[in-house]
Order: C-alpha cells, then structure tokens, then sequence
C-alpha cells in the first residue's frame, strides 16, 4: 500500500519540478540579446531625433536669411520709389562717406515730407555693407540742400549675414537701379537677391 502512495506521489513532484523550469529568470545571452535590441532602438531613435532637430534648424536658418534678403531688398525699394532725388555718392559733398564707407550702393535717395515738421521735411539716405550687415546712414534738413557726407548718422541695421553688394549701384544716363545683395546661407549655400528698378524722378550726377 506504501509503495502504490509512493508511485502516485511521484508523478506529482515531477510535474512541479518542470514547471519550476518555467519560472527560472534570464539567461545571460538573453540579458545581452535585450540589451543589444534595446540599444539598437534607442541609437536609431536619437538620430532620428538628432536629424529632425537639424532640418528644424537649417530650415529656421534659410527663412532668417531668405527674410533679411527680402526685407532689405524692399525696404531700399521703397525708398527709391518715393525718392525726390537720386544723387550720384561720388559727388564732392558726400566725399566723406565714399571715404569712410567705400563698400556703399553708390548713390544718396532724396525723400520729401512736406506733412512733417520744419526739421524733417527733407531725408537722406544712402547704405553701406560693414561686417558683413548693410547699415542706413541719414541725416534730415529742413530746406533743400545737400548735406555733407560727414552729417550722415545714424547707422541703423537692415540686414545681416551679407557677404557681398557687388552689382549695386546706379546707371544715372540710362536712369536704372540695380540691388544685389549676397547672402551667405547654411553649408556654404550663397543666396542672391536681385532687382532692377526704373528711376523715376531726377538724378544729379
């Protein structure tokens, strides 16, 4: 009878035995085969990450450049078409500009304001490339003559990451106004903005 309890409990034992087998933990391969595949994942996540980032910032960079073309292209545009006058810079009176500012666009736009004070009524202009930015000189009269270049103040900002003005200037006979500003882009992209513009009021040269 002892040995029949026997050969019936023994069946038992081997089946928790086996289904201890079940419950065991990793084994190294294992450990290392998840950590490889984990790793995997992770360093093709960050370059994915890393790239996206990247675009984001060359993107954001070519539109801060494309932006500062364009802005400067018509912010000098719009001086032009409501200029008065349009003045050769090479004329003795803005010696002092040509002199100081010998990268400039060439030429000095006149504007009128006859609504503004007895200070302002008359503008000057005229722009310069300086580290590697173009800059407005100014300077306002309240009669109509010409300032001396030495007047011109004001320096403000229009646009950066300019490398180049070559092929700005003024052909007064012909009466044409050529803008062209280089711009340097991401990777050693350069970006040119040109225009061409009638001159429509009168020129002294």
């Amino acid at each position: 009878m002892l040995r029949l309890w026997l050969l019936c409990q023994f069946p038992k034992k081997m089946k928790v035995w086996k289904n201890r087998k079940y419950f065991q933990g990793f084994t190294l391969i294992e450990l290392l085969f998840a950590l490889a595949i984990g790793s995997i994942i992770v360093i093709c996540l960050y370059t994915i990450l890393n790239f996206t980032i990247n675009a984001y910032k060359f993107t954001d960079t070519q539109d801060e450049i494309l932006l500062n073309g364009r802005y400067a292209i018509e912010y000098i545009k719009r001086e032009i078409r409501s200029a008065e006058k349009i003045m050769d810079i090479n004329l003795d009176i803005f010696s002092e500009i040509v002199e100081d500012y010998g990268d400039n666009i060439g030429f000095v736009i006149m504007r009128y304001n006859p609504d503004s004070n007895s200070i302002d009524k008359y503008n000057y202009s005229t722009y310069y490339l300086k580290n590697n930015k173009i800059y407005r000189l100014a300077v306002n009269r309240a009669i109509e003559e010409y300032p001396k270049g030495a007047s011109f103040g004001g320096h403000n900002q229009i646009a950066e990451s300019v490398i180049s003005i070559e092929g700005t200037g003024a052909d007064f006979e012909a009466g044409l106004i050529d803008l062209s500003f280089i711009l340097k882009g991401e990777q050693g992209r350069d970006i040119n903005f040109r225009t061409r513009l009638n001159i429509r009021c009168p020129v002294v040269y």
